[in-house]
């Protein structure tokens, strides 16, 4: 058999809200909010150039159920460019878009082939001739937590077949919800030659030749989410593969570590600060971490407390040519800061930092379980827990 070229990609979280980021001026925030459109339009001008035989999205491409018609045009027309490159694109929805989710009825390209909930079998032919089995399924309700596994039919030999999951690996520790859920050894006995998984926002190989892969999301989405995002690029054979990262980020999001060390003056720690933002490149969106600050005079530990240091910091940061804006500055553990003099802060700030998954759940129990309002709610999600804690730090801060 002959090598075949695709991309992975995975979690594309259009129309992202970016709910915790709307206190921002307008233009940063718009400039935030178009960064998963903007991501993918990297992810399909790559796949367009580099003439690949298909593409796989293994689920989540819209972030809400009620997906926007802003976000449903975009996609169209991203997919409209794919069509005309020839390039055939085999989709899954996952738990954020799954099939019974709010969603225009939009003339697709007939390059676009979306998997129905039950798993099936979809058939493609290469350019140069090669068969090709994909085999998948897309979430028809938003929550599916029983195993789809054993849905999976055997490779048949002969052909390539690559199997598409939006699930969880159960040795994977993750604030993600559980959804799918599958072992390493089940996709190993299907025989595939490629797993392409979504659903874990961080790059992560399983497995190796076969390939068991989540490339992670294609745009960072909030400070947890740090560093390079984008897709895979695979190029596959019978008995060897190869991966390449392909970066389609619009923004990072950076953690900055600044040494106040010796500093006593205000000039002299925004000055590090500027340095060390210089020194990471590219257009970020920043979370500066302070050590060693012992030194530092009180007057200048009450700047940095009430905002004025972020302030001038994001004060410097509008109007220029590429987006370089601090969200957050906070001290290194183990310092003493205003919410430690604070008992009421620390008590709220830290309680909500080290709840864990099952601890919400049991925090909003009487929400859930309420008999006129449980309908109405999903299940909580990692980026709703990092809504919660950002806009309460807003509240506990004096901000808007």
């Amino acid at each position: 058999m002959e090598n075949i070229r695709f991309f992975h990609v995975a979690d594309l979280h259009l129309d992202s809200p970016f709910t915790g980021l709307k206190h921002l001026p307008r233009e940063v925030f718009d400039r935030i909010h178009n960064s998963t459109f903007a991501s993918f339009e990297k992810v399909v001008k790559e796949a367009v150039e580099r003439e690949i035989d298909f593409m796989i999205i293994s689920g989540d491409l819209f972030d809400e159920e009620d997906r926007s018609i802003r976000a449903q045009a975009k996609l169209l027309k991203q997919f409209q460019l794919l069509h005309a490159g020839g390039i055939p694109v085999y989709v899954v929805h996952g738990n954020h878009d799954h099939l019974g989710s709010h969603r225009l009825d939009l003339d697709m390209p007939d390059n676009i082939h979306v998997f129905d909930k039950d798993t099936e079998v979809k058939q493609l032919i290469t350019r140069n001739g090669e068969m090709v089995d994909i085999v998948g399924f897309s979430y028809g309700t938003r929550h599916i937590r029983e195993r789809r596994i054993d849905e999976y039919p055997k490779a048949v030999k002969g052909r390539y077949t690559i199997g598409i999951l939006h699930g969880s690996e159960g040795s994977i520790h993750s604030s993600h919800e559980t959804y799918a859920p599958f072992t390493i050894g089940e996709l190993l006995e299907k025989n595939y030659h490629y797993w392409a998984l979504g659903h874990i926002h961080e790059r992560r190989i399983l497995h190796e030749e076969p390939y068991i892969v989540y490339p992670g999301n294609i745009q960072g989405r909030h400070r947890k989410e740090t560093g390079a995002k984008g897709c895979y690029e695979v190029v596959l054979g019978e008995h060897h593969t190869e991966l390449s990262f392909i970066p389609s980020h619009d923004l990072i999001w950076e953690t900055c570590t600044v040494s106040l060390s010796g500093a006593l003056r205000f000039g002299e720690v925004y000055h590090r600060i500027q340095q060390a933002m210089e020194s990471l490149g590219g257009e970020n969106l920043i979370e500066i971490i302070l050590t060693d600050e012992e030194s530092l005079p009180a007057d200048m530990m009450v700047k940095i407390e009430n905002g004025d240091l972020l302030e001038a910091l994001q004060s410097d940061s509008e109007g220029q040519g590429e987006l370089r804006w601090v969200h957050s500055i906070r001290r290194s553990t183990g310092s003493t800061d205003s919410r430690e003099r604070d008992p009421f802060k620390q008590e709220v700030m830290g309680t909500l930092e080290h709840l864990e998954a099952e601890e919400w759940k049991e925090a909003l129990a009487e929400l859930y379980e309420h008999p006129s309002i449980y309908r109405f709610l999903d299940t909580i999600e990692e980026e709703d827990v990092i809504t919660l804690i950002e806009e309460t730090k807003h509240l506990l801060e004096g901000k808007r």
